[in-house]
């Protein structure tokens, strides 16, 4: 596979997006941002959590014979064992959103959990996004910070990759046959929103300008998050914007 990686971090240096390949395999953690207070119970950065379990994930995926979600859960608990006799979880934790892609035979597999996204370029121009609804269905439903976050992990609200490790069978897993796409773009929702905060682009115009000059997408995201009236401004008036962009080929 043909990759290319682009991160651009809200505040320099502080990147808590992790992006990667190793072999097969690619995948983008976004961390979650929340306050401290939903994650006091732990003395590990967000960044560090997000980018810790990138790499067991990327590890733990290698053999095409595990599923990705099994992979998942197995860096979650991989990760958790390094908390032990230091933090207390159960206070809270941090946390990260996954989006994991394995080319495997004939077949792109996929791994989404929580609000990022995987933009699927199909050779016939079709464009299709896959994001698991249910946070933003929560963050709907529920005004006060201390509700949402009631909700997270367990049923009925919404997942993301913490110290569950059952969270990994929440994720949305599937497969598209390589001779389908043309590329598929691993996002963090600082990219997406292009498209669903700030309305620059539709999402196939984000495709088109992903593959084309990511870069300049980026900057112009930057330009309008800075122009967003003050009423309209998210709680992160910027995020980090991490694309990770493959080429499969057919074998």
């Amino acid at each position: 596979m043909h990759t290319t990686l682009l991160s651009d971090p809200a505040i320099p240096g502080a990147d808590e997006d992790a992006g990667g390949v190793l072999g097969e395999v690619a995948v983008v953690l976004d961390g979650a941002g929340v306050p401290r207070r939903y994650r006091a119970g732990c003395h590990h950065s967000v960044a560090w959590f997000s980018h810790t379990l990138a790499a067991h994930l990327l590890a733990g995926a290698q053999d095409p014979q595990t599923p990705l979600a099994t992979a998942l859960a197995g860096a979650i608990t991989t990760v958790r064992a390094l908390h032990a006799g230091e933090c207390d979880l159960e206070a809270g934790g941090p946390s990260a959103t996954v989006v994991a892609v394995r080319r495997r035979e004939d077949r792109l597999e996929h791994l989404v959990l929580c609000d990022s996204s995987l933009l699927l370029e199909r050779r016939d121009g079709g464009v299709v996004r896959l994001t698991d609804p249910r946070v933003e269905q929560v963050v709907r439903s529920e005004r006060r910070a201390e509700a949402i976050e009631a909700r997270r992990n367990v049923p009925g609200g919404f997942w993301v990759a913490r110290h569950e490790p059952e969270a990994a069978q929440q994720a949305i897993v599937g497969h598209t046959p390589l001779a389908e796409l043309a590329r598929a773009h691993l996002v963090s929702d600082g990219v997406t929103r292009a498209v669903d905060l700030l309305g620059i682009t539709d999402e196939e115009g984000l495709v088109a300008a992903l593959a084309t000059d990511p870069c300049a997408l980026l900057n112009t995201l930057r330009a309008a998050e800075r122009a967003l009236p003050e009423d309209r401004r998210p709680r992160k008036p910027h995020d980090d914007a991490t694309v990770l962009t493959l080429s499969p080929t057919v074998p």
